[in-house]
């Protein structure tokens, strides 16, 4: 009963129907519950520490890009000949001012361009893929604290119950109707429950932390998010019995859509990149320079006159070292095409029984007739009312409320489950590894 399956029963807006369309949505509630879902969500989105850190990876990828592939300054250079003393500059006998800049540099700057492009790429499919994990995680925490509230509220009816039935053989007791053992044993019933409903909103309670702990650290937006989930939280029972769970999604798609392919994918993309830009360094680059030179005449005057220079690189002197360079590069797109298959063939596995998890969760959830449990509700009342007159016997009375709670409670931790399995799922096939800084230099630099 994650966040997952309350989407789908409150709000098509879970990223599961935003990857696979064709999937379908379960019964959906209008109202303010698609609304408090949408705002958890939101507020997630905007303030969680984790999702704050990857989009400032993202700007900063962005920033790279626009500082890479752009040409050097112009150079400015100056040269003094033929000083006289060496102290009297204005008698020398050359002075020279050049003002040079590289005019084509063998497609580097392009290259530079798509190699800082891929890792925008590669940040951006982060970003991405983070916040679907998050929110995917926020759902089983959500599922499992609703889930807990639900399980604790019938354990407290069933004490209610319980309750009731003391307070009518301890009457009886007072008359010598009844035994002690009958009052022991509900007293003893009564603590076994109060125990496992203790458990339940403690189980409830820790859930409702890791959710708190989804947003940002502001008291105020810890405040605001707690209250939206006591607000969700008063309807969990009736959430609960509108669950619809979706057929998963196909296993190439959910692998294809996996963190671990698509950033083996940008790896070989980045790999190629890299590729372009060692060929580029061993290309020929060519550099112009303008400028005004004086020198001396033979009339021990001085003449001023225009320079023009040129350079260019010779690749082919360091021949071995480029091409060293070349296959290094060619050598990384090799081992990331391997480990793109070797991604593939992993993600297969592990989110194959992953998907056989969840499908086994939701056959077990189906097994539950909501029919059946409302009538057994409806015969509840009739049960205590049947042993206050004399009826139904205190032994019999017990083991009626106990299996129907234990029914409503299997139910409920059946739909918990299947709600975590999706879960799992989608935060397994989405989890980012930890970022890590560039690794590649895209300041200019040659390779």
């Amino acid at each position: 009963m994650t966040r997952s399956i309350f989407r789908r029963a409150v709000a098509p807006v879970l990223a599961l129907f935003v990857l696979w369309p064709s999937t379908g949505a379960g019964q959906t509630i209008v109202g303010p519950d698609s609304v408090l879902v949408s705002e958890l969500d939101t507020l997630i989105r905007q303030t969680n520490p984790e999702l704050r850190a990857r989009e400032a990876a993202l700007a900063a990828a962005e920033a790279r890009v626009r500082a890479a592939g752009s040409y050097g300054p112009v150079v400015l250079s100056a040269e003094l000949e033929e000083v006289p003393n060496g102290l009297d500059v204005g008698q020398g006998g050359s002075f020279r001012l050049d003002l040079s800049r590289e005019l084509f540099s063998g497609g580097l700057p392009a290259a530079r361009r798509s190699l800082a492009s891929r890792a925008v790429d590669r940040a951006r499919r982060e970003l991405t893929l983070a916040r679907r994990s998050l929110l995917a995680r926020a759902d089983g925490a959500l599922g499992r604290y609703l889930g807990g509230l639900a399980v604790s509220r019938r354990l407290a009816a069933q004490d209610s119950l319980l309750a009731g039935a003391q307070d009518a053989v301890t009457s009886r007791f007072a008359v010598g109707a009844a035994r002690y053992v009958d009052v022991l044993r509900l007293r003893t019933e009564r603590l076994r429950t109060q125990v496992e409903a203790a458990q339940a909103r403690t189980e409830a309670l820790q859930a409702r932390r890791s959710l708190l702990g989804l947003v940002g650290p502001e008291d105020s937006i810890v405040a605001v998010f707690g209250a939206k989930l006591d607000r969700l939280a008063l309807r969990a029972p009736l959430l609960l019995e509108r669950f619809s769970f979706p057929s998963p999604p196909a296993l190439d798609s959910l692998v294809a859509a996996s963190a671990s392919v698509q950033l083996a994918e940008v790896a070989v993309q980045q790999a190629d990149a890299g590729v372009r830009l060692a060929k580029a360094g061993q290309r020929t680059r060519v550099g112009l320079s303008l400028g005004v030179q004086r020198f001396g005449d033979e009339a021990n005057g001085h003449v001023v006159g225009p320079t023009v220079g040129a350079s260019m690189t010779l690749p082919f002197t360091a021949r071995g070292a480029g091409r060293a360079t070349i296959e290094a590069a060619e050598h990384e797109r090799v081992a990331s095409t391997a480990e793109l298959r070797g991604n593939r063939a992993r993600a297969t596995a592990v989110l194959g029984a992953a998907r056989d998890r969840y499908e086994a969760a939701i056959a077990n959830a189906r097994l539950f007739e909501s029919a059946l449990l409302q009538g057994a509700r409806e015969e509840r009342e009739n049960a205590l009312a049947g042993y206050r007159v004399g009826s139904l016997s205190l032994l019999e009375l017990l083991d009626f409320e106990r299996a129907l709670t234990q029914a409503e409670i299997s139910r409920t931790r059946s739909l918990v489950t299947a709600a975590e399995a999706l879960a799992e799922l989608l935060a397994g096939a989405f989890e980012v590894p930890g970022r890590s800084g560039p690794a590649t230099d895209l300041s200019g630099g040659d390779l």
